[in-house]
């Protein structure tokens, strides 16, 4: 495994637009990947990341990106 295969979780959440909160449920569920490196885990960059879909609970509303909004 290369240091490239491993994001963190802070990162991985910008990325994928969903809570840290989100990712480490999605590990506990077995739908993600992670490992510990030097005290710290960071999520595995394979095929279950690549298709996975965080699934939306409750919590606050998403704001909706728009291109055109009407003022």
């Amino acid at each position: 495994m290369q240091p490239d295969d491993l994001i963190s979780f802070t990162n991985a959440a910008r990325e994928i637009e969903c809570s840290r909160a989100t990712l480490y449920r999605a590990v506990k569920d077995g739908r993600l990947n992670d490992v510990k490196v030097s005290g710290r885990r960071m999520l595995v960059k394979d095929s279950a990341w690549e298709n996975f879909e965080p699934l939306l609970r409750g919590g606050r509303v998403r704001k909706i990106k728009e291109d055109n909004q009407c003022e």
